[in-house]
């Protein structure tokens, strides 16, 4: 179910869209990942890093995409029935900070904005928290200087699968278009409180339901509230990604 709630600006909650057997961009869409690449050798200093997220975060919180997420985590406890705790919040698959050998900087900044994101959501959450929200990152392409700079921002890193393992009812796990085998290890003990990332109806819509042997990813897509991710025009950063409330009484 996904729930519409109108604004001033038009529609905040908005029904997904579907058309069957049309693949979209910005979405993973394959069924198992490719061999993960090495981590790439650092191009850039930490104090690069620091500056260019500082940039690019400040340029997307001044963007529309900012002012919906706010306004949207800010109504969700209305429609999931009573507030959400979450005691964690694990990051996968957030990508290089520093561009790869390929120069593929678009990747770098993909990575800078959806980090200023889920660091948003985790503020959120923590500012109706009694207790410290504990933040995971797992990403077995970061290098040294990726792992640096999510330390110096006073967070973990750690290695697969110690994040899938962190997953519990009370977490907030956050994947950007990842491949679908990571998303069955993110929710395949647990379901987390909150999931942002695809939807089962995006990949039922690629593979078709008699194809789609996901039974999991079904049974959340039915104890939550969902609602699309709000994308800035001209920007597949969070295209095709979905956030996921679980209902209160859902566990």
């Amino acid at each position: 179910m996904i729930m519409t709630l109108s604004t001033e600006e038009g529609e905040a909650w908005v029904k997904v869209n579907r058309r069957k057997g049309r693949r979209r961009p910005g979405a993973a869409i394959g069924d198992v990942s490719a061999a993960t690449p090495p981590p790439s050798t650092p191009t850039l200093s930490l104090e690069q890093v620091k500056q260019d997220h500082d940039r690019l975060a400040a340029h997307w919180r001044a963007s529309p995409s900012y002012g919906r997420l706010q306004e949207l985590l800010s109504t969700n406890a209305t429609h999931t029935g009573n507030s959400i705790v979450v005691t964690k919040a694990i990051c996968f698959g957030l990508g290089p900070f520093d561009p790869p050998a390929d120069g593929s900087w678009e990747r770098s900044r993909a990575a800078h904005i959806q980090l200023a994101a889920f660091l948003t959501i985790v503020e959120h959450l923590q500012s109706g928290a009694s207790h410290q929200i504990r933040c995971v990152f797992q990403d077995p392409i970061f290098n040294s200087v990726d792992k640096a700079f999510i330390a110096s921002l006073g967070h973990e890193v750690v290695e697969s699968p110690i994040g899938f393992q962190l997953v519990d009812p009370e977490s907030f796990a956050f994947g950007v278009h990842l491949y679908r085998d990571v998303y069955s290890q993110v929710i395949g003990t647990h379901f987390p409180a909150i999931f942002v990332g695809t939807s089962y109806e995006l990949w039922e819509d690629l593979h078709g339901a008699e194809n789609l042997d996901w039974a999991r990813m079904k049974e959340l897509d039915q104890l939550c509230v969902k609602a699309e991710f709000p994308k800035n025009q001209s920007d597949s950063t969070f295209f095709n990604t979905i956030i996921h409330w679980r209902r209160g009484d859902q566990r």
